[in-house]
């Protein structure tokens, strides 16, 4: 692996605090009852300093913040912390993702100044008024319209990622036409992954089933019907569904939650109020022999593809990760390749990979990254040290849906 000193990126999620309730993300059980396996905390500037040296700062070409449980837009001190890491590093790029729906108008325009021309705010927007909230359950239509004018105001370059479904395939023309009217740099309709279980056989999913917080049922998403590119007429049930959540009630906003967790504990750990799901552990069985899908991802050739921009992911609790995909395992519910990233790390100790603990140059330079990982890439057993994780995401002849997820915007990219 890289060593500290030749580190150029870090892809830091500043918060694990989140407004939406996204059905694919780890934070709740198909946007139901809540995931209680993680914490609810953000990094504070004080945090960042303890963690990351001004000279660490100053060696990077670019920080991103996207995160895995948590939107950026939800740290407080997320201006105080980019307006530290500029001052440090004017030349850095920042970049960030957002569903953009929350704060108000002097932060999306202080935000705009912070990340300027030079970097770029991916906002994730998934269809129109009337379907964004379908996928991106909990956000609201007016905030991230405050959001976007208000980001592009303060100078910032702007680009719209928009998830495809059956549901607003349709409407891809008319956002492109309104990210135009508002000035967004890019826009970029992307395939959704989250229809193929990551499981022993590579089972494709009918829908993505979506819950409500209480746990109870409440509607299926669907893959779009026809290749994406095409327009198509919205069906009647689609139509139907959107009378019908419309008026959804929507989650804490964003300045009561951090209000809330500034008040319920010093340290910024949120207590719990709504129901959780505490799901039975994984039980992994040795005698099962591997499935042919099993066996591929073990012989697939590694590609890690942080090796190539010498980046890390830090995630919000200070657990250092080669990459997002790695770190998104860890608090995840349990299945056969969430399992074994679990007990890959906590074989090693967890907290010799924490900030907390341990610094970031006897991390990078320690054996999980200069031994564990590398020994991982080059062995052939999934159920051993293989990470699944790895060969799902850089493996060459295994990561076929995050392939195709790059690739469409790729295609949409030299279209424009």
């Amino acid at each position: 692996m890289y060593k500290y000193k030749e580190l150029m990126h870090l892809d830091l999620e500043t918060s694990s605090l989140c407004n939406a309730l996204c059905p694919v993300c780890n934070r709740r059980a198909n946007g139901g009852l809540k995931n209680k396996a993680f914490r609810e905390t953000y990094v504070s500037l004080e945090q960042f300093k303890k963690w990351f040296s001004d000279d660490f700062v100053a060696q990077l070409f670019g920080m991103q913040m996207c995160g895995n449980y948590g939107d950026s837009m939800t740290n407080p001190d997320l201006i105080p912390i980019l307006t530290h890491v500029k001052a440090i590093n004017p030349e850095i790029t920042l970049t960030m993702n957002s569903n953009a729906s929350g704060r108000d108008p002097e932060f999306w325009y202080e935000l705009g100044k912070l990340i300027g021309s030079k970097g770029t705010l991916t906002f994730s927007v998934d269809g129109l008024e009337d379907t964004n909230h379908l996928y991106r359950k909990g956000t609201n239509w007016s905030k991230i319209m405050m959001a976007m004018k208000n980001f592009i105001k303060g100078g910032g370059n702007a680009r719209w990622e928009f998830l495809v479904f059956k549901h607003n395939q349709h409407q891809i023309a008319e956002a492109r036409a309104l990210s135009e009217e508002l000035g967004i740099e890019k826009f970029f309709e992307k395939k959704a992954m989250g229809f193929v279980h990551h499981d022993t056989n590579r089972q494709v999913k009918e829908g993505i089933r979506v819950f409500d917080v209480d746990g109870s049922f409440q509607y299926m998403i669907e893959p779009p019907e026809k290749q994406f590119t095409n327009k198509v007429v919205a069906s009647e049930k689609y139509d139907k569904l959107w009378h019908q959540t419309k008026n959804m009630t929507e989650p804490d906003d964003i300045d009561s939650i951090i209000e809330r967790i500034k008040k319920d504990n010093k340290n910024g750990v949120l207590v719990e109020t709504t129901p959780t799901y505490n799901p039975p552990k994984f039980v992994k069985d040795n005698d099962r022999p591997l499935t042919e899908w099993e066996i591929k991802l073990g012989n697939s050739k590694i590609d890690c593809m942080v090796l190539h921009n010498k980046s890390v992911f830090v995630a919000h609790d200070g657990l250092v990760f080669p990459c997002c995909f790695t770190a998104s395992k860890y608090y995840a519910y349990d299945n056969e390749e969430t399992a074994q990233l679990k007990d890959f790390v906590n074989s090693f100790g967890k907290d010799k990979i924490s900030l907390h603990h341990t610094s970031m140059e006897d991390i990078i330079d320690g054996p999980m990254f200069q031994e564990k990982y590398p020994e991982n890439f080059n062995n052939n057993n999934v159920r051993d040290k293989r990470l699944r994780t790895c060969s799902l995401f850089c493996g060459k002849e295994t990561n076929d849906e995050f392939s195709e997820t790059i690739e469409s915007i790729e295609a949409n990219y030299s279209e424009t």
